[in-house]
């Protein structure tokens, strides 16, 4: 088959999760804000082929190469020059007007959506099984509660809308590092509240959860 006839193959969602991770790290290393991740994101889980993938990434270190379709074999092949990404489908929790708790040992996968609106929403990642080094969260607890505890020394890029009589609060570092989970956490507190820390063994949040 000509390559051009291997680039109109049609690709499976392994392969765009693949992909989709090579954005979030881009991301995670400032190569792309927020806004073009989400947009590029978007292309990629519409994407329907090789060809489609290719000038999502072009521009891209990882995707440097180009995506290209695998070559003939009896046997499936990922596209070139992507490395492994999370499988499995965004975590979705609704709260409206009532309380969401995760904690303990829980899977996050590499985003997690939190409607909290008029309710409250506590994740606690400390001990949860944590499946790539960048996990994005979207959070919206307009007229809600939201607290966000994080491994000890992991860092968060927090990037809330609460202009409108909204709390936010950070208490993590924002620069990412290589030996440490990342979090991009993204949303709204419009007339609501939302904390993101760690929680140190014996200090006086200790009282407070």
């Amino acid at each position: 088959m000509a390559p051009e006839d291997m680039s109109r193959m049609r690709i499976s969602d392994a392969e765009r999760d693949q992909v989709a991770e090579i954005l979030r790290e881009a991301a995670g290393e400032g190569r792309l804000d927020l806004a073009e991740v989400d947009e590029r994101l978007n292309a990629v889980y519409g994407a329907k082929t090789y060809a489609d993938l290719e000038p999502i990434v072009a521009d891209l270190p990882a995707g440097a190469g180009g995506l290209s379709a695998p070559a003939p074999t009896t046997g499936a092949i990922a596209p070139q020059n992507v490395p492994a990404g999370p499988a499995g489908q965004p975590l979705k929790l609704k709260a409206k007007g009532d309380s969401v708790v995760r904690k303990g040992d829980w899977t996050v996968p590499y985003r997690v959506e939190v409607d909290a609106r008029f309710g409250s929403t506590k994740l606690d990642f400390r001990e949860a099984r944590i499946t790539t080094p960048v996990v994005e969260v979207w959070v919206e607890t307009s007229w809600g509660s939201a607290d966000i505890i994080l491994p000890e020394g992991a860092t968060a890029e927090v990037d809330v809308d609460a202009s409108w009589f909204g709390s936010l609060r950070s208490d993590v570092d924002s620069i990412r590092r290589s030996d440490v989970t990342h979090f991009v956490i993204t949303g709204a507190s419009q007339g609501g509240s939302l904390r993101v820390r760690h929680k140190r063994s014996g200090s006086w949040t200790d009282f407070l959860t």
